[in-house]
């Protein structure tokens, strides 16, 4: 099996990069993000797993090679307890769509230095403008709910209401008819290849590689709706909380 090289990547560990963004699919994650448009979270511990589906994927070569004594599998369930306890404990949900703005940027210029990609026959330049404008405006808001949340002036009605909005977020990434060829997979942003390997801004991706630029147009266009959608939705969060702030 080929490893990604981002698994390898030697720099610090950030907010920026602790998180891979490049999921696929073969996953519990796959119905709820690529058919539902529900946010999602795997943590793992990752490594060379030779027995991994065989018959010598059993207790005793986890007792004995790997987890001898359990440790990683208490220090995993501490860390799902207290990203638990984050989620249902916090006053807004802890969703970032500055880094998911900044993020969708990266997957565009990516897709642009695809060896298919001919810029003569198809732009991104709008939605990039599109991701970088998200970005800005949940930046934004994000500085406007930290505010308002530290100082504690927003309301149990308003505090419903953001979550509420929050949660639409990536829910304006679905594809009602789902992508091209393959209605099963409704997300613009993520999908998979026709292996377990992931596969970002897949309608997109997918008719540059058939050098099917009209399709590639159409669906850059639906994809910055739908950027623009979720600008829309951080500006209408900030409105919501503007007034008490000042």
């Amino acid at each position: 099996m080929t490893e990604r090289k981002e698994e390898h990547d030697s720099q610090p560990v950030n907010d920026s990069n602790v998180v891979n963004t490049r999921i696929g699919s073969g996953s519990d994650h796959t119905v709820f993000l690529n058919f539902l448009g529900r946010p999602v979270v795997t943590l793992e511990f990752d490594g060379p797993y030779g027995v991994y589906h065989s018959m010598y994927d059993d207790f005793f070569w986890m007792n004995h090679f790997g987890d001898p004594g359990y440790k990683y599998h208490a220090a995993m369930s501490q860390l799902w307890g207290v990203t638990a306890l984050r989620l249902a404990q916090a006053d807004v949900l802890p969703l970032d769509f500055e880094f998911y703005g900044n993020t969708v940027n990266q997957f565009l210029s990516e897709l642009e230095k695809n060896e298919r990609f001919d810029p003569a026959k198809l732009q991104l330049t709008s939605a990039h403008k599109a991701v970088m404008e998200l970005a800005s405006a949940a930046a934004q808001t994000n500085a406007l709910l930290a505010k308002a949340t530290t100082a504690g002036i927003l309301d149990a009605n308003q505090l419903t209401a953001i979550n509420q909005s929050l949660m639409q977020g990536e829910a304006n990434f679905i594809l009602p008819e789902g992508i091209p060829g393959r209605p099963w997979f409704k997300h613009l942003l993520y999908s998979s290849r026709f292996t377990y390997a992931h596969l970002e801004l897949p309608a997109i991706t997918e008719a540059v590689e058939a050098g099917n630029w009209t399709e590639a147009q159409r669906q850059t266009e639906i994809l910055t709706r739908a950027i623009n959608a979720e600008t829309n939705l951080m500006r209408q969060i900030a409105h919501q909380v503007q007034p008490r702030v000042d």
